[in-house]
């Protein structure tokens, strides 16, 4: 597995897209990620997501900015290809040059695609993990999937090998 610049050196900054902010949420490790990121931000289309269930919370948390992409004409095409929030995130990340937060399989690629250094909900748990902010990663991986997160076998045993949990 590749390690990205927050395993390396870390950043300050992430554009986050809904379903990892969630996950963490579930995880109840969403308030840890100010040990990681000193602001992530989020487009307005992830926040009216994030805000369908739990408005306050994800309002009230001093992490999150909202900032709009710029760029109106490269989310247009990247929502003929992903959902609107992966396409406003995609867009915010590119001009920020930041990484990006995310774990559908078909916003990472096109995220890689053009040039994004992506992290996804299990390297962010790895990078936990690591960084000594967990000391485990197990439990988290069985809190996710007890509430209905998919998360694949393969994925799952490739990270707890790496980091030593198997």
């Amino acid at each position: 597995m590749q390690k990205t610049s927050l395993e390396r050196r870390g950043v300050s900054i992430a554009v986050s897209n809904t379903s990892p902010l969630i996950a963490l949420k579930h995880a109840e490790l969403l308030e840890k990620l100010n040990l990681l990121f000193q602001r992530i931000i989020v487009p307005p289309s992830v926040m009216r997501e994030l805000s369908v269930k739990e408005k306050e919370y994800f309002q009230n948390l001093d992490l999150l900015s909202v900032e709009e992409p710029h760029d109106r004409r490269l989310v247009l095409v990247l929502k003929t290809i992903v959902d609107e929030g992966e396409a406003e995130a995609i867009t915010v990340a590119l001009e920020k040059n930041s990484l990006l937060i995310i774990d559908d399989l078909r916003g990472r690629k096109v995220a890689r695609r053009l040039g994004l250094e992506i992290i996804g909900t299990l390297g962010l748990l790895k990078v936990m993990k690591l960084k000594g902010i967990i000391r485990e990663v197990k439990p988290f991986i069985k809190r996710l999937r007890e509430k209905g997160f998919y998360i694949s076998d393969d994925l799952v045993n490739k990270l707890l090998s790496d980091i030593g949990e198997t």
